[in-house]
């Protein structure tokens, strides 16, 4: 190939690599400069610390608006609103249906206690009570 366009293979080689050369400067952008770079980083620096300013500006005015009662009554009624424990409205036997619970699923003993309203020390028995006669 290199005799049919009437170059030895050497020049041929040399014009390969210019090729390559001249292909990468044309569609890689050239390395930034470290002053390119400084601004970079001192543009993101100050982005960081802007937010972190705003966040702070709007927990102070967070803090502040609480402070002079707002949304005082909301949280009032929020707080009433939600129960301190789950209360079943079905009136199960609490025994009957920690019974169920301890059977059908794989609660741990506090969970049941508390969906029932027993005292864990009755759940732990009811369990130990449930167990299969002659098992060792």
């Amino acid at each position: 190939m290199a005799s049919g366009a009437g170059m030895t293979l050497e020049e041929a080689a040399g014009a390969e690599e210019r090729r390559g050369q001249e292909w990468r400067s044309e569609t890689s952008p050239a390395p930034p400069s470290s002053e390119a770079l400084r601004r970079f980083a001192h543009a993101f620096h100050l982005m960081d610390h802007y937010l972190h300013i705003d966040k702070q500006r709007r927990a102070e005015a967070l803090s502040a608006a609480r402070a002079r009662g707002l949304d005082a009554e909301k949280r009032a009624a929020d707080a009433a609103r939600q129960p301190d424990r789950i209360v079943s409205r079905r009136k199960m036997d609490p025994f009957k249906h920690a019974a169920i619970l301890l059977e059908e699923t794989s609660l741990p003993f506090h969970e049941v206690a508390a969906i029932t309203g027993l005292d864990i020390y009755k759940v732990v028995g009811l369990k130990l009570k449930m167990r299969p006669v002659g098992s060792a």
